[in-house]
């Protein structure tokens, strides 16, 4: 099958665990995938605070996962079947619930924190009580809004992410000698990550990117780390960021 990505390098920065489905979907359309894991999950700074959690899981309305990893880490953790209700910030997520028997009540149509707080809030009792867990980084937006909306939040870190200790060396493998080109960044902690590998080298070569963002808050990360190159997906899933590099290729890289 001929294919407009047909020669085109792609650099694909997922964590190892959630890569395989978007170097599936470039590969097919015929894109050079190398990759390139600038995350990795590790436990929590406090690994105890999961069964305490999932122990206090009975006295709350709604549990509220922000991300697929959330609910790898804290759902083993959880005797089923649940008492409270569960939201998901997009496919993704609920896909990895489903994997644990478990139909989400509540899937954002707006696959932000931000959508999943608009939608969630209207349906919290008074007073309702809420438990999120969460990245060690997480961005505030939604346990903010929740607390205050006026209800009782529980958030907690349920992992931690970290550079994987041998992508340096492989960096400086695939980069040495070759323009950086295109590059998918799916979070705002992978395109830190990235520029801190080429270290004081980044202003001079940052240029040479052609960033494949996710979403606006990782794009808002690429521009503010000087990236000029970022074609944002307008879905935030790997179907859309294929989409938006076979038009991006297509029609000359227009800028967003």
């Amino acid at each position: 099958m001929t294919s407009v990505l047909n020669g085109w390098r792609v650099v694909v920065t997922r964590a190892v665990h959630q890569a395989d489905g978007l170097v599936t979907a470039l590969e097919t359309h015929g894109a050079r995938v190398v990759r390139l894991p600038l995350i990795e999950i590790t436990a929590p700074p406090n690994p105890d605070e999961l069964g305490i959690a999932a122990m206090a899981l009975a006295r709350m309305d709604w549990l509220v996962f922000t991300s697929a990893n959330a609910v790898t880490a804290f759902m083993p953790h959880i005797q089923r079947p649940l008492a409270a209700r569960c939201a998901v910030v997009g496919p993704a997520t609920a896909s990895a619930l489903a994997s644990f028997g478990i139909t989400p009540a509540l899937q954002a149509a707006t696959p932000r924190a931000t959508g999943l707080l608009t939608e969630l809030a209207p349906l919290l009792p008074a007073g309702g009580q809420v438990m999120v867990p969460q990245a060690e980084d997480a961005r505030p937006e939604l346990v903010d809004g929740l607390r205050a909306a006026g209800f009782k939040v529980r958030a907690f870190t349920a992992y931690s992410k970290r550079l994987p200790p041998e992508a340096p060396s492989k960096a400086q493998e695939l980069f040495a000698d070759s323009t950086i080109g295109w590059v998918t960044c799916t979070s705002p902690r992978i395109a830190r990550h990235f520029a801190d590998l080429f270290g004081v080298d980044w202003t001079h070569r940052r240029a040479e990117m052609k960033a494949l963002s996710i979403g606006p808050v990782t794009t808002k990360a690429l521009r503010q780390l000087g990236v000029e190159t970022v074609i944002e997906a307008a879905r935030p899933s790997d179907g859309g960021l294929v989409e938006v590099m076979i038009r991006a290729v297509s029609r000359g890289l227009p800028l967003v």
